[in-house]
Formats: C-alpha cells, sequence, structure tokens
C-alpha cells in the first residue's frame, strides 16, 4: 500500500535507511585512513618546516633488470638506501647531526614492500621521517630531493655519518650506553631460529667462560623479520642489547645490521656457512667503527677471505642450498680470533 504505509512500518524502516547512508561512508572514510599512508598532491610547502631534504624511491626509477629494488622488502637491503638518504641529507644539512631533517617519497609499490616485514614497519618510525605516497601527478622540489636510481649506496659513506645515524636511533629508541672495564667483557652469541643456526652452542659458550672467566656471556636467539612473536625482539629490544655488547658472535645474515647499534671500538665475529661468503658488510662496520672478525665453516687450514669468496664463486649455482647449512666449527681455529677482537676493543 505505497499511498497508505502503515505507521509502524514507516518507523522502522526509513531510520535505519537514513543510519546506514550516514554510517557506511563514515566508516570507509576511517577504515581507507587507517591502512593507507599520508599522501600530499604538493610537497612545496607542505612540511611545517622548509628546511627538510627528501629521499625518492620507485620503481620507475631503477631499471626492470636491477634485481635490486624487488628484493628491498629484506632489510639490509633497505637500510642501504635508509643509510644513503641519511648521508644525503647530512651533506644537504651541514652540522644538523642526529637532528637531521629528511623525508621518504615513495609509489604504492615501495611502501607496499616496506611494510611487508616487521623490521621495516618499526624502523621508520623510530627514524621519525615523515613517508609520502606519491603519484605522478605530485609537484615535487627536485632541488631538495635525492633519486635513487642506482644499487650498491656505499650505506653512510663516512664514519660521521654512521655516527649522527646512531645517535638519533639511540636516542629515540632510549637505549642505555654501558661502559666496559678491562677484562668484563660483554660476549653476546646471537643465534638464528631458521636456518644458518650454530651448531653447538653450548660448547661455545662453556669455551668462552672458562678463557674469559670475568666475561658476561649472554645467549640470544630471533625469530624472523617477518614479524614480531616476542618483545625480546623487537627493534628497541635488539637495539639495546648490541649497544652492551663488546663482542657479537653470530652467522652472516640480516641482524648484521645491527651493527649500527654498537658502539664505535666493539667487535663482531661473522660466521660462514661453507660455499656462502658474503662480505657484503664489511664497508658497513667499518664506516660504524666496529671491528671485524670472521671464520669461514671449512676443514681447510688457514682459509683467506679471497680463498672462501673464491669457493663460494665456484658454487654459485647451490647458494640457495648452502646459505641453509648450520655452522660448525672448530674452537681451535676461532678461539684466536676471538681473542683478537676481545683485546682490540676500545671504547
Amino acid at each position: 500500500n505505497l499511498q497508505n504505509p502503515a505507521p509502524q512500518q514507516a518507523d522502522m524502516t526509513f531510520p535505519f535507511i537514513r543510519f546506514l547512508c550516514i554510517s557506511v561512508p563514515l566508516l570507509l572514510v576511517l577504515l581507507f585512513r587507517s591502512t593507507n599512508p599520508p599522501t600530499s598532491s604538493s610537497l612545496r610547502g607542505a612540511d611545517e618546516k622548509p628546511d627538510r631534504n627528501w629521499c625518492m624511491l620507485t620503481r620507475d626509477l631503477v631499471p626492470r633488470e636491477d634485481r635490486w629494488l624487488p628484493t628491498i622488502e629484506h632489510f639490509p637491503h633497505t637500510l642501504e638506501w635508509y643509510a644513503d638518504c641519511w648521508a644525503y641529507v647530512q651533506r644537504e644539512q651541514p652540522g644538523a647531526g642526529k637532528n637531521a631533517r629528511g623525508g621518504f617519497l615513495v609509489d604504492e609499490y615501495v611502501y607496499k614492500k616496506l611494510q611487508k616485514k616487521y623490521w621495516n614497519r618499526a624502523f621508520l618510525p623510530a627514524m621519525e621521517w615523515p613517508v609520502q605516497l606519491i603519484s605522478e601527478t605530485t609537484d615535487i622540489d627536485y632541488s631538495r630531493t635525492m633519486t635513487k636510481s642506482y644499487s650498491g649506496s656505499g650505506w653512510f659513506q663516512s664514519p660521521e655519518s654512521c655516527d649522527s645515524f646512531r645517535d638519533r636511533m639511540w636516542e629515540k629508541l632510549e637505549v642505555n650506553v654501558p661502559t666496559t672495564s678491562a677484562q668484563e667483557y660483554r660476549i653476546g652469541i646471537l643465534n638464528r631460529n631458521e636456518s644458518r643456526a650454530i651448531a653447538d652452542v653450548d660448547m661455545l659458550v662453556e669455551k668462552l667462560k672458562s678463557t674469559y672467566p670475568a666475561a658476561h656471556v649472554d645467549v640470544r636467539a630471533i625469530d624472523s623479520e617477518y614479524t614480531l612473536t616476542r618483545e625480546e625482539d623487537s627493534l628497541a629490544s635488539q637495539a639495546q642489547w648490541f649497544a652492551n655488547q663488546d663482542l657479537v658472535i653470530q652467522a652472516h645474515g640480516a641482524a648484521m645490521t645491527n651493527v649500527v647499534f654498537m658502539r664505535p671500538g666493539t667487535s663482531v665475529m661473522e660466521l660462514y656457512p661453507r660455499y656462502y661468503y658474503n662480505d657484503m658488510f664489511h664497508e658497513l662496520m667499518g664506516q660504524c667503527g666496529v671491528k671485524r672478525g670472521w671464520y669461514y665453516d671449512t676443514p681447510k687450514k688457514g682459509v683467506t677471505d679471497e680463498a672462501a669468496r673464491h669457493e663460494t664463486e665456484a658454487h654459485w649455482d647451490d647458494r640457495f642450498q648452502n646459505k641453509k647449512r648450520d655452522i660448525s666449527f672448530k674452537w681451535t681455529r676461532l678461539d684466536h680470533r676471538i681473542d683478537a677482537l676481545l683485546k682490540a676493543v676500545d671504547v
């Protein structure tokens, strides 16, 4: 009966439809804001202060045949970009130090990559540099922007740049920086809960405690960089743990990026499985003032880094299997390397 609708029916349906018309669009707006990064059609004058420099990375900036960009979700490669950006902003803002003002301009492809793993989701807020999602119509001030168009950044490019970055991250993550007394070394053993684990960690701890009775030996295992499953694996917790240590013994892997939190003058012993020698972190450690030692799991004696590199290259086709090998060690070949690194600690 369209001409004489029942009053009860009209009272029930009309308010409900009106409620849906108002509430559903509001819910969609709130959902969109919570799942999308901040955007800007124009970055000129958008910042509250005009002295910010930007670092841009989009899919179109990197040649399609370059395999670096698709792996940027892997934190070591992301840190290459962060470090490169930090170095650029330091050059543009002389004397800014840890208070340098920068930001990141990314397209949707890069943004989604950066959101895949916990480490990136935690690192960007800790840096406190804004992230802007850009498109072809975004008006960018290129005089204040570095565009990333190559791979292999050279990390921070100078010790001063790494020092200021470390100071900023220590401050933002509220890291308490310890001091070290002679012979009261802090030795950290970082093991992996996945492939490339250190075999017989208990024996390693026993040898260290018997050789250095006054040392504090702390064993820690970490989970995947994709998700945060334990509070002790949080970015702040890992930063504090690495800052505490005078020597870290660990397998080659993404966790090596934590050297940016270590005090200058401390040391790292990097362990490799056989047929997988990779020196990508050597330059980073040098720039951050962290001394490096290494051990390559092989029955051969007196293997040099060049020989380990050549053996890895000879088995390159099997590298994805070789990198998963657990690492065994002989204490009689490892002890003098550890001793040299501890004696070289200077903090």
